[in-house]
């Protein structure tokens, strides 16, 4: 019973370090994005002195699309900057983003009104979509935000809605179509960065080469060395979810190993007590065997008899180990609430867990029963009846 209360507890909590750390970066692994940022040389080459400091420009974006096109499903150049922000009841200064469809959804959910449509975002309107919190600060609520205008960089916006960022994150900036960001005052002309989409089919093999010849690329480009990782950064998130991969599953290589262990020392448990109950109905045995019974019949019997403790006491171990999951998850659902990154969720178990769990106890069951059982059958009628 022990054992198998701690076989289906270490595997349920590994499940839920798998669940709860997958959590953090499924979104990640689903969009695929790639981002190229310009940083500062720190290599000198071919006539780049240390400390020059990388711009891109939208032609930078454009050749991209014009070679990498047909691997990536969207390459974008992205404006980012700080602004001051206003209202007639407050003000903040908050980072304005320009809103791409089909990447920026990654990070929000809608409270209140709509995201900008394709006709906003293709042109240059006055238009954004703000956080939850802004809208607090400077309307009251999300509701009262939207329809209202918004002072950004000096300039009216219309919110047309309000939300609040996805998946733990703590993401949060005034977004507005790209065009309009370009033209704002406290924006330099200059992109801020480029994000690659990348197929959600495309292996780790293929996303690592496009990021070389990309980087290579741009190096040729701007005239850098491409050793030189602060002048060119590219962030994929490839390496980070490799790495939690590994993670987890040294994870569940060191529960398999305890909880396989446990599972012997029941193992070891049940065959003592199946070698103690045929060493005490010796005589029984002898007589069975007088009346009849085959060895082959003796044999089935103490093997039966060592899977049935085993059922029954590891059903028992089951079902308490599974109300101990339960439980361990309820509290954990809630002390989870509002954390960004969430290292276990969800202990609880699932059919297949049950499944192997029932196999697994059968086999043990057999298992501690093999030797006593060939005790059994060895067993001489004569020396059996003479026995004290």
């Amino acid at each position: 019973m022990w054992g198998v209360f701690v076989f289906v507890v270490i595997t349920g909590t590994a499940n839920g370090i798998d669940r709860g750390n997958r959590s953090n970066y499924d979104h990640l692994i689903q969009y695929g994005i790639l981002s190229v940022y310009p940083g500062e040389v720190s290599i000198p080459y071919g006539g780049s002195v240390k400390g020059r400091v990388i711009q891109f420009t939208e032609n930078d974006a454009d050749e991209l699309k014009k070679i990498f096109s047909d691997y990536t499903d969207g390459i974008y150049p992205r404006k980012l900057f700080n602004a001051f922000c206003k209202s007639p009841t407050g003000f903040a200064n908050m980072l304005v983003s320009d809103f791409r469809t089909g990447l920026d959804e990654r990070y929000i959910d809608f409270l209140a009104g709509r995201c900008l449509n394709e006709v906003e975002l293709s042109g240059d309107g006055r238009v954004c979509l703000i956080p939850k919190y802004l809208a607090g600060q400077l309307y009251g609520n999300a509701r009262e935000a939207v329809g209202r205008t918004l002072i950004v960089d000096g300039l009216p916006f219309v919110i047309t809605g309000v939300y609040k960022p996805a998946h733990d994150l703590s993401f949060k900036c005034v977004f507005v179509p790209f065009k309009t960001a370009m033209q704002m005052r406290e924006a330099d002309g200059d992109i801020s960065f480029i994000d690659i989409k990348l197929p959600t089919e495309m292996s780790a093999a293929k996303k690592r080469h496009l990021k070389d010849e990309i980087r290579s690329l741009l190096c040729f480009n701007k005239g850098l060395d491409p050793k030189d990782l602060s002048a060119l950064r590219l962030e994929d998130k490839i390496e980070f979810i490799s790495e939690q991969e590994k993670f987890i599953a040294s994870i569940r290589i060191f529960t398999l190993f305890v909880s396989l262990l446990s599972l012997l020392m029941g193992v070891l448990g049940v065959s003592s007590i199946i070698h103690l109950s045929v060493k005490e109905r010796t005589k029984e045995i002898a007589v069975r065997l007088i009346c009849g019974s085959s060895d082959r019949s003796i044999f089935f019997l103490v093997l039966g008899e060592s899977v049935a403790t085993m059922l029954s006491f590891g059903f028992a171990g089951l079902l308490l180990g599974t109300t101990a999951l339960n439980i361990a998850t309820s509290v954990i659902n809630r002390l989870n609430e509002g954390v960004r990154w969430i290292m276990i969720s969800n202990l609880n178990v699932n059919l297949g867990l049950i499944v192997n769990s029932v196999i697994l106890i059968v086999l043990c069951g057999l298992a501690s029963g093999f030797a006593p059982a060939r005790k059994a059958m060895s067993i001489k009628v004569n020396e059996a009846l003479s026995c004290e």
